[in-house]
């Protein structure tokens, strides 16, 4: 069972009080996903968001025009956010998240978790705000990684 100090320990959760991140504590399932496999794939629905506790992930995109996805950011730190799209709709996922380690995460359903959120405003405004600077991060992220990728292929 998932703790609300676990939670916690989080910089998605950190800061907040105890007693709100009760109900996303009893939310929260465990889920493991071994080395080389998708934890889910960009274009799938999106039914759930995870934190990772540990191991290495992938997020990656697959541009129509090239044979081999770009590597978005690879996530090795606790508490980091994947699968953002589980929440929001339209609830597809927007990239891949491939295990490059056997990982370990806490799932949470997508709507369980935008019905607490609505359960309590301020703290929403909270989260969404801490979803929007990890949106934000990677859509940085990918205008660098896309650019570079540019910019080798017209050197070559």
């Amino acid at each position: 069972m998932v703790t609300p100090h676990q939670l916690a320990q989080s910089p998605f959760f950190a800061g907040l009080p105890e007693e709100q991140l009760v109900p996303f504590a009893a939310l929260a399932q465990e889920v493991t996903c071994a080395a080389g496999e998708a934890l889910f794939r960009e274009g799938e629905e999106a039914c759930c968001l995870y934190l990772l506790l540990s191991g290495k992930i992938n997020v990656q995109i697959q541009p129509t025009a090239m044979t081999q996805p770009l590597t978005i950011v690879s996530l090795s730190t606790y508490g980091q956010l994947v699968g953002w799209s589980g929440f929001m709709p339209p609830n597809y996922y927007t990239a891949s998240a491939i295990c490059q380690e056997d990982s370990r995460l806490l799932s949470f359903d997508g709507a369980a978790f935008n019905r607490l959120l609505e359960q309590n405003p301020a703290l929403g405004l909270v989260i969404m705000r801490r979803i929007a600077e990890v949106i934000s991060q990677r859509l940085r992220t990918i205008q660098g990684v896309v650019l570079k990728t540019l910019y080798h292929h017209d050197e070559q």
